[in-house]
């Protein structure tokens, strides 16, 4: 098991997410309750005494997953971002509703209860893309979310850019 990333919302409810290949990895209130491939991206809230759990659920396709960031906005849902290889990674009004390269970045959305996705979409382009870092998700008060991490692409899915190619083997890559 993989903690990589952890938030706070208003209320101290702790959310730690990251990956796993473990497939009795506690659940509760999951929006995926079983492990779908070797290596699936986890989300858990934990309450602010940290005696039980809210929910925990996993996310995955039967690729590896790996859930690297996590944010929280006002109304307490969460927010996830990291890389898969699953083509049936779990999609749900996706701008890029399908595998594009060897791994792509991923961004989702998790309603309050932590039981449905309200979207989640891959990022990336025909090679790969990959997110590090705990601190590579962000979310304004608005609600949207902003990912940061790294691409391979030279077609990687570009709007109002600031850098138009691919200028080395790999470059950075924010998107809101």
């Amino acid at each position: 098991d993989y903690p990589s990333g952890i938030a706070l919302d208003a209320s101290n409810n702790a959310y730690v997410a990251g990956w796993t290949f473990s497939h009795d990895f506690p659940v509760a209130g999951a929006f995926q309750s079983a492990a779908a491939g070797s290596g699936d991206g986890f989300l858990t809230k934990i309450s602010p005494t940290g005696t039980s759990l809210v929910y925990s659920t996993f996310l995955g396709g039967y690729g590896v997953d790996e859930v690297r960031s996590v944010a929280v906005d006002a109304t307490g849902a969460a927010y996830v971002a990291g890389h898969t290889n699953s083509p049936d990674f779990p999609v749900l009004g996706a701008a890029q509703p399908a595998l594009a390269g060897n791994f792509d970045a991923f961004v989702a959305k998790f309603d309050p209860a932590g039981n449905a996705l309200v979207y989640s979409t891959y990022l990336g382009g025909s090679r790969e893309e990959r997110i590090f870092g705990r601190r590579a998700l962000a979310v304004d008060s608005a609600g949207a979310a902003y990912v940061g991490g790294r691409t391979h692409s030279s077609n990687f899915p570009l709007v109002n850019p600031v850098k138009s190619a691919l200028l080395d083997v790999d470059d950075g890559f924010v998107t809101k």
